[in-house]
């Protein structure tokens, strides 16, 4: 069994876990949007790109002296629905996205386990739920795609500058 004086510090290395689980659930789901918001804008612009340059070209399939045009617009078309078909953008925006909600969910539990157990529950039941919480963590961060340098860098402006994932409770 610990001692008495064992505990406070035991209630402080927990409490620090939790809340470093906590900010990198909060920068992770945040990531995942991110992403998800730029593989849904690449879905569509690709779409939307194959679809007209492949009506350009047919247009200009039967216009005189516009052959070689049509031919070119027929060949960029290919190649945008190739990379839409390869890259599959709307199954990667999907995914980015129920990552987002599973990282946003260890975010609140995470959140809950920092303030509301960590200052009253024994430390063997902070234990236990601290390694429930880092072992979802791990999982999610295994199972996740990795989340691109561009939507990281968003993700991190939109929490530190914007305040993005701050309740107004949190702010006085």
């Amino acid at each position: 069994m610990m001692g008495e004086s064992q505990e406070p510090s035991q209630r402080a290395a927990i409490q620090a876990e939790v809340a470093r689980i906590l900010e990198s659930a909060v920068f992770s789901a945040q990531g995942q949007f991110e992403a998800a918001k730029a593989w849904r804008a690449l879905h569509w612009t690709l779409g939307v790109l194959t679809a007209a340059l492949s009506t350009l070209a047919a247009v200009l399939t039967f216009a005189t002296d516009a052959q070689v045009a049509s031919g070119v617009l027929a060949v960029v078309a290919a190649i945008a629905a190739a990379i839409l078909t390869s890259s599959r953008p709307d199954k990667l925006a999907e995914r980015a996205a129920a990552r987002g909600n599973d990282y946003t969910a260890l975010r609140n539990d995470s959140r809950r386990l920092l303030h509301v157990q960590v200052p009253n529950d024994e430390i063997g039941v902070l234990r236990a739920a601290l390694d429930g919480l880092a072992g979802r963590a791990s999982d999610l961060d295994h199972t996740s795609d990795p989340i691109p340098r561009f939507a990281y860098n968003k993700a991190k402006r939109n929490i530190e500058r914007d305040g993005g994932q701050q309740f107004e409770v949190d702010a006085s």
